[in-house]
């Protein structure tokens, strides 16, 4: 897999990264071991983690299969939302509560919706925390983080959602700026949502060296970006909900199903054949940064590397236009499930 360096900063890594939040949703730890080896086999060598994940849990994982790989992967975390108490000690069982979880779709479902963090209801406030976005905050969670990981410096250090508003920006800035000349970080950034991302991004006194955040072929994220913004770009959100709403587009009518097939030349009814079009399109959009892609199958981790691998860009063109006109004028909102 091609590999790129960050604009602005030192960080070299894959195209594709692998989005660490669902990685609990695994069971057992062998198997989300073996999801993590399978994308560094498939040419994956970015990995993206925070402390909310696995309810406090992921990032010693996520640590411990990057020290089998030193200086080979690229591990970014976060700070501003952290397990509360009552969810470390959910945590230390969640074991079987996942196992339990996937004999039962349903309430697997109505967990991830309801509890994505701090301000989504009440088994969000129970589970999550914010801890804020000012120099104490940053600096806890970052003492945090290099022991969790074990290791000596955090690749990638980023605001965890912030709100328009949040971000004690002088503050802050200055002491990710101390961190990073102190050798506990390579670079920071900033992760979330679109819209309250770019507003953050605008109340800063510095462009923040590194942006992610959402990103599909419905949203358009990145063009709302200020012209002046250089930061390096990582999108997430290319597949989710996209892949949903065009296949069920798709394969709802025989007579669209087969005009998509003649245009493109691929199955348009098939999600993994949809997947892997979005992720094209999303890297193309993004050429010089970093597309996360998340999945607890790994043979689906192989696939979206392989996707990226592909080339051409004809059968992309087609599917974007095909995109555009039957379906990019009803864009129905898209919650955060991350």
């Amino acid at each position: 897999m091609r590999s790129v360096t960050l604009a602005g900063t030192t960080l070299e890594t894959s195209r594709l990264g692998l989005g660490c939040a669902d990685l609990f949703r695994l069971p057992s730890r062998a198997q989300r071991r073996r999801l993590l080896d399978s994308a560094y086999e498939a040419g994956i060598r970015h990995f993206d983690v925070a402390p909310m994940y696995g309810l406090g849990a992921a990032e010693r994982e996520v640590g411990a299969f990057a020290q089998q790989h030193r200086g080979g992967v690229v591990v970014a975390t976060k700070f501003g939302i952290v397990p509360t108490p009552a969810a470390r000690l959910v945590g230390v069982v969640q074991g079987p509560a996942r196992r339990l979880m996937e004999r039962r779709p349903e309430l697997r479902r109505r967990l991830q919706s309801s509890a994505p963090g701090p301000g989504a209801g009440s088994a969000g406030g129970l589970l999550y925390s914010a801890e804020g976005y000012d120099a104490a905050a940053a600096r806890r969670s970052l003492h945090r983080s290099l022991r969790e990981l074990r290791v000596e410096a955090v690749d990638l250090f980023l605001l965890h959602d912030p709100a328009p508003g949040s971000v004690r920006s002088d503050d802050v800035c200055s002491y990710l700026g101390e961190a990073q000349t102190a050798g506990q970080i390579v670079t920071w950034g900033i992760a979330g949502e679109a819209e309250p991302t770019v507003s953050v991004v605008e109340s800063l006194p510095v462009s923040p060296p590194v942006i992610q955040m959402r990103d599909d072929i419905f949203g358009r994220a990145l063009e709302r970006l200020p012209s002046g913004v250089r930061s390096a770009r990582i999108t997430f959100g290319a597949v989710g909900a996209a892949v949903g709403r065009i296949v069920g587009h798709v394969a709802s009518d025989a007579r669209v199903r087969r005009s998509w097939h003649d245009a493109v030349g691929r199955d348009c009814g098939d999600p993994e054949v949809v997947a892997g079009l979005l992720l094209r399109l999303a890297a193309r959009a993004n050429p010089s940064g970093v597309v996360l892609f998340s999945s607890i199958r790994p043979e689906r981790v192989r696939q979206a590397a392989a996707a990226l691998g592909s080339d051409g860009t004809e059968d992309l063109q087609l599917f974007a236009a095909l995109v555009h006109e039957e379906l990019q004028t009803s864009r129905p909102r898209v919650e955060s499930t991350r």
